[in-house]
């Protein structure tokens, strides 16, 4: 008995204009693909942008004003604790 797997990727086009094509040329590694430079910027992202938590001494009503704004936010969903904000 043979089974076969097959993985299906699908694809995007995306438009950039050439100068932002010149500067992701210069910062992708030569045996990097395009979408691997994508995904090591995105997680660079979210790990600058959630290692910031907790940095600022905020009052319990500027946090609650921060959550209720990320919680209408479409998109990633972030965690409470993360926020120093309390259930």
């Amino acid at each position: 008995m043979c089974t076969r797997t097959y993985i299906v990727m699908t694809s995007k086009t995306i438009s950039i204009t050439e100068d932002v094509y010149n500067e992701l040329i210069k910062i992708k590694a030569r045996d990097e693909s395009f979408s691997q430079l994508f995904l090591r910027m995105l997680k660079n992202y979210k790990q600058n942008i959630e290692d910031s938590f907790g940095s600022w001494n905020l009052s319990d009503e500027e946090k609650t004003e921060i959550w209720k704004d990320l919680s209408t936010h479409p998109g990633r969903r972030w965690n409470k604790q993360k926020l120093g904000v309390s259930k």
